[in-house]
């Protein structure tokens, strides 16, 4: 049918993805217009990945003439379907994760690393500076479930099937974290292997609800030990 072939049109869905690699670098350059750091250190970061999700949907309803929800496969459908999968794979993850962690992270740099270059150490902090902190992980990790599985996870499965899929789509998120490098060859790498295998329990949790919220549950509880000591200033 000509609407699935548009729906699975590899080419527009690439140029899709290498939008986000350009709105993630040109980004940055806006403080050369405007010192946004001035007002708060995360309203650009903001910008951006609003302006990834905004280019998203466009593709989406206009493209594919798909609503929001259709766009990016989220559903409040089976509520309690999507939590006991996320608890499940957030436990599995989370095992799997502390491992890599244990076995090959602390051996190789004596310390475990944060899948997050961003995240500010100053713990005498402002309540309200780390309250904007918190809101934006969360934020963040919304829309990167929304666009990388809701978008491009859930295209690549139509058309090579979960296995592939989820291979493709995980190195493209973790390709997408490239600035991890620039904190080191060797932390950069394992960060991005780190994010890699997130996104990999985070695409299986997807593949088992075929809806967006339980990989969007997962990954917020993923990242709440991190988020909460950042709220409470324990970081």
């Amino acid at each position: 049918m000509k609407g699935e072939k548009k729906y699975l049109n590899l080419l527009s869905i690439f140029l899709v993805y290498i939008s986000w690699i350009i709105i993630t670098e040109l980004i940055p350059y806006i403080k050369h217009i405007y010192d946004f750091h001035k007002i708060n250190r995360w309203i650009l970061p903001a910008i951006r990945m609003t302006l990834m999700l905004l280019v998203t949907f466009f593709y989406a309803r206009f493209y594919e003439k798909r609503s929001f929800t259709s766009g990016f496969n989220f559903s409040f459908q089976k509520i309690g379907k999507n939590i006991f999968w996320a608890v499940i794979f957030f436990v599995g993850t989370g095992i799997f994760v502390l491992a890599y962690q244990a076995f090959i992270v602390k051996p190789l740099t004596k310390k475990f690393v944060i899948a997050s270059s961003g995240i500010s150490r100053e713990v005498a902090r402002p309540f309200i500076e780390r309250l904007i902190e918190y809101l934006y992980i969360v934020y963040e990790g919304i829309i990167e479930v929304l666009i990388f599985i809701g978008f491009l996870l859930d295209r690549l499965a139509r058309k090579w099937g979960w296995t592939a899929a989820i291979i493709v789509s995980n190195v493209a998120f973790a390709f997408w974290h490239f600035h991890y490098w620039r904190s080191g060859w060797l932390n950069g790498s394992l960060m991005i292997i780190l994010t890699f295998l997130i996104g990999v329990g985070t695409s299986l949790c997807y593949a088992k609800t075929k809806n967006s919220m339980g990989p969007v549950l997962l990954h917020t509880m993923m990242d709440s030990p991190m988020s909460i000591r950042i709220l409470l200033g324990m970081m």
